[in-house]
């Protein structure tokens, strides 16, 4: 699929192509985790994780834990460690949509299915490569429907052990990010329009099953309840503000379509609707029904939100890919054929693109900054302070510690300068940072504070950086000689700064 057009496969055939697919793809996520730095999102989280605890203040714990897992079992915080327990979940969600999809549609239906998955923009990088919450809640989800969707679409007893363990991996799910809440709900809404479903609700298994999903959540509800409710209330107050944003709403739009590659949102809007208002069997209705309620809530609340987030309806469209796989099943061969291949040359070429931008290993192509802000220093390494501690002694000497400039600043620069350096909780928007305890800040007197800029806005960056210090109360701190400028570099060219202050306690 990667080098040119696919064939269309015959049933016999097509689960032998998902399989190829999915593992190609594996092949370039494997190749392009090890080659780029990790996103500020992802530092973050290999950052706080460093003091786990029963859940985190952006997300639930699984979401940040699979990266903290497999760098105690490595031994190692580099970006193809901490993002290999996803890229494979990615894998695993692929085959998962594949047997769902042939469950319900037949293989070639789960062929397409896995087609449209694998060049999907989000699903193919955040989703199935990224250390961050959507790999392990994708892969749960569709765990949980493979599980129960015998029953849901066959007469008969309910199969009682996949109830059970439905509702453990649901569990999962709901630890891994908040969004799968609604996948319950749509859940129960498919059970309770249905004769077929209403039956399954009259035994005790569906329920049994939700009790087993809400159980747990208790580690996330001891966290919130021992710290006032921090992740429930900034979740929600992400979501909703006091006036309305018809330009949010629109980037959220345009955002999806990104997200998903225009022609695919288009598909996967019109095959959520028709198998919502015109369903021409029962699986049709059930993955339409777990589709909308995502899409539609998110896009209302994008009305209301100053935020414009358009990965929070990727769950959603994560159960359109079997709808879009079953119009395409129908389709005749060569537009989609084009389609298809014209689609993963795109991703591919992206991403290729992408890793030799991001990544310090390639020789060629550094970016080519703007004069003004951007997302430059959150997703290139910085390596350049490392090397600047190091040379300075700061990282040999067991009296230092970090203040970042925000948690943005601290994943970043704490990840350079690795888990033997304490971070202090950023004095603006600290997010998790607020809440690790460790143990080593106590003892630590000689502080830097760090924050990044880009190249003309060094003079800005050194005032901002002297206000945060002042501002800081608790404790306050006061600054010790001149501050420095270390300059990150890609092929000899300067692509952004970073700003260091030494700092103590007053």
């Amino acid at each position: 699929m990667l080098g040119q057009p696919p064939r269309l496969p015959s049933e016999a055939s097509a689960g032998r192509a998902a399989a190829l697919t999915i593992l190609a793809f594996l092949a370039l996520r494997l190749a392009t985790s090890a080659a780029t730095p990790l996103i500020a999102d992802e530092a973050y989280a290999v950052v706080v994780t460093r003091f786990p605890t029963l859940s985190y203040f952006d997300h639930p714990p699984l979401g940040f834990d699979f990266a903290r897992l497999a760098a105690w079992l490595f031994g190692s915080e580099a970006p193809f460690v901490v993002r290999l327990p996803h890229v494979l979940m990615g894998a695993l969600s692929g085959w998962l949509l594949f047997l769902l999809t042939r469950r319900a549609f037949g293989a070639r239906a789960g062929f397409w299915a896995v087609a449209a998955y694998s060049v999907a923009p989000f699903f193919f990088v955040s989703a199935s490569q990224f250390a961050v919450p959507d790999g392990p809640l994708n892969l749960f989800l569709l765990l949980t429907l493979w599980l129960v969707l015998p029953d849901l679409v066959e007469d008969g007893p309910p199969r009682r052990q996949r109830w059970l363990l439905a509702g453990l991996s649901l569990a999962a799910a709901l630890l891994s990010k908040y969004t799968a809440v609604l996948f319950g709900l749509g859940a129960f809404v498919v059970l309770a329009t249905t004769p077929r479903g209403r039956r399954l609700l009259a035994s005790p298994w569906p329920w049994l099953a939700g009790a087993i999903a809400l159980a747990g959540m208790a580690p996330v509800l001891a966290w919130n309840l021992d710290n006032d409710w921090a992740s429930f209330g900034f979740q929600s107050g992400r979501a909703v503000s006091a006036s309305a944003h018809a330009g949010t709403f629109l980037l959220v739009q345009l955002g999806q379509a990104l997200f998903l590659l225009p022609w695919i949102w288009v598909l996967a809007l019109w095959v959520i609707w028709r198998g919502l208002a015109r369903p021409q069997e029962a699986a049709e209705r059930i993955f339409a029904i777990l589709a909308a309620i995502p899409v539609l809530l998110f896009d209302a609340v994008s009305v209301f939100s100053s935020e414009p987030l358009a990965h929070w309806a990727m769950p959603g469209f994560l159960f359109a890919f079997p709808l879009v796989g079953k119009w395409c099943a129908g389709m005749p061969g060569k537009a989609l054929r084009l389609a298809a291949g014209g689609s993963a040359a795109l991703v591919v070429l992206l991403a290729v693109l992408a890793a030799a931008q991001m990544s310090d290993r390639f020789a060629g192509w550094p970016f080519r900054l703007p004069p003004g802000g951007g997302f430059d220093w959150t997703v290139l390494s910085w390596n350049a302070l490392e090397r600047d501690f190091g040379e300075r002694g700061i990282l040999a000497g067991g009296d230092a510690y970090l203040l970042p400039a925000s948690w943005l600043i601290g994943g970043k620069a704490g990840t350079a300068l690795g888990p033997g350096l304490p971070v202090a909780p950023p004095v603006a928007d600290p997010r998790h940072f607020a809440y690790m305890h460790d143990p080593r800040l106590a003892s630590r007197h000689t502080g830097y504070a760090v924050t990044a800029a880009w190249p003309r806005d060094v003079a800005a960056a050194k005032a901002e950086l002297a206000a945060m210090i002042d501002a800081a109360r608790a404790p306050a701190y006061r600054p010790v000689g001149e501050p420095w400028i270390v300059t990150e570099t890609r092929n000899g060219e300067a692509v952004f700064d970073i700003v260091v202050q030494q700092i103590e306690r007053r």
